[in-house]
């Protein structure tokens, strides 16, 4: 083997080498964030089961600080971007118009 032969079969084997060491970096680090985005995923997945039950404890909020007038509750959630509006009840006269169903 002469020296240029040598030199070159030294060189493509460190350059191998090398290759070789930012294959095997890359792939950690990619495992590393395949399992940050399974986090994540798992993440939403429960967030979408919950968001029923969400829901409810926001409607149920919302009609006992209208049903007390409660200033607190009301702030509280528009601090978290929810308002609503309260419904005048049905007045006696309003009620005396609707004619009565039929049998």
């Amino acid at each position: 083997m002469s020296r240029v032969q040598f030199w070159l079969a030294t060189a493509l084997g460190a350059l191998c080498l090398v290759l070789a060491m930012a294959n095997i970096t890359l792939a950690s680090m990619n495992r590393g964030l395949q399992g940050d985005i399974g986090a994540r995923q798992q993440f939403v997945q429960q967030s979408v089961q919950l968001e029923g039950l969400y829901r409810e404890i926001i409607r149920a909020l919302a009609e006992l600080g209208a049903r007390h007038n409660d200033q607190d509750v009301r702030a509280l959630l528009q601090r978290h971007g929810i308002t609503y509006t309260v419904n005048a009840p049905a007045t006696p006269a309003a009620r005396a118009a609707v004619p009565a169903p039929r049998k």
